[in-house]
């Protein structure tokens, strides 16, 4: 199998949180045997004259072979820009991108359909970046399949949001001019729904490096239950198709990639998943069933640690039981009680009840729907927390303060280990380095490498733990990403194994 990396961006100078420096893309790529990277200037993607961003693109792209130029138009940058399109198609761009969200305009411009147009008239693709558009972006799927489907351009949609998966699916299947990058639809088992929909022919292996990792990534693709052909499809064959290239005929020779995932050679330990399912495309997950045990035994984990997302955000105590049915249904499972400030008396029955069970290993508190770390009801219920001698792990809420307040009940309580979950870069590792009852673990969908490996620099490998956020992400998309941030064979037995069972109990 080869790979074509979609959707990538540069800049010029180091840039370190996150490290987007064409340094760190070329390193990437050549780790992974990238074949071709299609990438832009940041210049272009950001509040830069255009001109200057298409003129860097083609100057760094025609020092290095296996980059293939992708030019910018910026509809606020109105002037000359039929000559900047111009340039970009004297210059060999494959494509043309636009930064909508980050750019802060709305696809539902005339400016932006005239351009549309024009790019098609030259007969290059288009690529709209969907990040940043926020609820907006969910609106911008079908404008932007209609306004291209007018004028026969195909286009290429990043960084769609997995939320959003149903309507762009629902778009695709009607407008056959549009084609997706699969980073940000990176549910569990999303490219097996998006193929079992007919779209395997116009999803592309599209990394966002090297602000995103592309271990992780490719990781999702090869362990997806689709077909060798679909998997290459993905990888490489539609990327070729849609740029009318042939794999003969490229201007570098194809290089082979390593065609299994990259897993756990020894078991390890994951502390953040859910079960009770979420309210995404994923068809495997209800109140009721799920699929974390057996990704988890895929992945080679000894135990996953689940919380109730029907106890998180609807009923705290009817999800505890699920959790409880589930521990007793899987013997790879390790449970969390969640908890809820607004109801401390209750949440201090549940742990009582729920402590008794030795397959409850600790407190799962989510900030969004519960209260921000700063309010008297959070810092009160983390004190009874503390009485019971457990680890909690809390989804912080970006309100209110929040490591003031993670930092007033840690100092209260040095015995309590809080782990911050979807951990943090450099900054935020710096704002609680001198607590070491802190603890940071990283999944998301976002996951980065820099972002990990800035963190564990400043915290230091005892102090972070390996999570994934099933069902919602794949084990082995988050642990790509680890892998990437991960130096030493020591590192590697902290953060995945050592760590929880020491800071657990196990």
């Amino acid at each position: 199998m080869y790979a074509i990396d979609f959707i990538s961006e540069f800049s010029v100078n180091p840039i370190p949180e996150p490290d987007t420096t064409l340094a760190a893309l070329l390193r990437q790529s050549e780790r992974h045997d990238t074949t071709l990277t299609l990438t832009t200037s940041r210049r272009g993607l950001v509040n830069q004259v255009n001109p200057e961003a298409v003129a860097e693109t083609l100057a760094v792209t025609a020092e290095h072979p296996r980059l293939l130029p992708v030019g910018t138009l910026d509809p606020r940058y109105f002037l000359n820009w039929q000559d900047d399109l111009q340039t970009c198609v004297d210059g060999g761009c494959v494509a043309i991108r636009f930064s909508p969200g980050p750019q802060k305009w709305h696809p539902d411009i005339l400016v932006f359909e005239k351009m549309i147009e024009a790019v098609g008239a030259a007969g290059l693709p288009i690529i709209v970046d969907f990040k940043g558009a926020s609820d907006d972006g969910l609106t911008w799927i079908r404008k932007v399949a209609a306004a291209t489907h007018r004028y026969g351009v195909q286009v290429v949609m990043n960084e769609v949001s997995y939320a959003n998966m149903g309507e762009l699916i629902t778009v695709m299947q009607a407008y056959p001019n549009v084609y997706a990058a699969i980073r940000w639809l990176c549910l569990a088992d999303g490219l097996e729904v998006m193929v079992e929909a007919g779209l395997g022919d116009r999803l592309l292996y599209g990394s966002n490096a090297p602000k995103y990792s592309i271990h992780a990534l490719r990781n999702q693709v090869l362990m997806a239950r689709i077909s060798d052909e679909t998997k290459q499809a993905i990888l490489g064959a539609n990327a070729l198709r849609l740029l009318d290239m042939d794999i003969e005929d490229l201007p570098v020779e194809p290089l082979l990639i390593q065609t299994k995932a990259n897993l756990p050679a020894e078991p390890i330990i994951d502390i953040h998943a859910h079960v009770s399912g979420f309210h995404c495309a994923e068809p495997y997950n209800t109140r009721t069933e799920t699929n974390v045990p057996e990704m988890t035994e895929r992945c080679n984990i000894q135990y996953t640690f689940v919380s109730s997302y029907n106890a998180i955000n609807y009923d705290m105590r009817e999800g505890n039981a699920d959790t409880q049915a589930f521990l007793e249904r899987y013997p790879n499972l390790r449970g969390y009680i969640s908890c809820d400030p607004r109801d401390i008396p209750g949440s201090v029955e549940q742990m009582e009840r729920y402590f008794q069970d030795p397959r409850f290993v600790g407190v799962k508190l989510y900030c969004p729907f519960g209260g921000n770390m700063a309010t008297k009801r959070m810092q009160d219920l983390l004190d009874e927390i503390a009485r019971f001698g457990r680890p909690v792990k809390i989804h912080m809420d970006e309100t209110g303060s929040p490591y003031p307040g993670v930092r007033s009940a840690a100092l209260r309580n040095p015995d309590l280990a809080i782990i911050k979950a979807h951990g943090d870069d450099a900054e935020g590792a710096r704002q609680i380095v001198d607590l070491p009852n802190i603890y940071f673990e990283f999944c998301s969908s976002g996951i980065q490498a820099g972002r990990i490996r800035r963190a564990l620099d400043i915290l230091g490998p005892e102090r972070i733990l390996f999570g994934t956020d099933q069902p919602l992400f794949a084990p082995w998309f988050e642990y790509g990403a680890y892998i990437d941030a991960i130096q030493t064979q020591r590192e590697a037995d902290l953060i995945f194994r050592e760590n929880a069972r020491r800071i657990f109990a196990l």
